[in-house]
């Protein structure tokens, strides 16, 4: 299954409020996937939790709305540490 497309998404953060726009699918006008994505990602940037839990960074754009961290490495070293603290 591919991932979402990178360029479809667009996010602004103007003075306090994030704004998440999205282009529908090309010349079909469907918006279906997209614009779910676009309303998760603006509920997740407007609680402030769009950040990687292991290490703080922002997630990039192109992620899945789902994901808790920024890429498999950060990802790794959390189940370590869980691991580690299960012991």
């Amino acid at each position: 299954m591919p991932g979402p497309d990178p360029e479809a998404l667009w996010i602004d953060e103007e003075a306090d409020r994030p704004t998440v726009t999205y282009q529908a699918y090309c010349w079909t006008g469907n918006n279906g996937n997209r614009r779910k994505r676009a309303i998760a990602m603006l509920r997740r940037l407007a609680r402030g939790d769009w950040t990687c839990r292991w290490c703080g960074d922002a997630l990039p754009d192109w992620r899945r709305v789902d994901a808790r961290y920024c890429c498999e490495g950060c990802r790794k070293r959390a189940a370590r540490s869980r691991r580690m603290y299960r012991r």
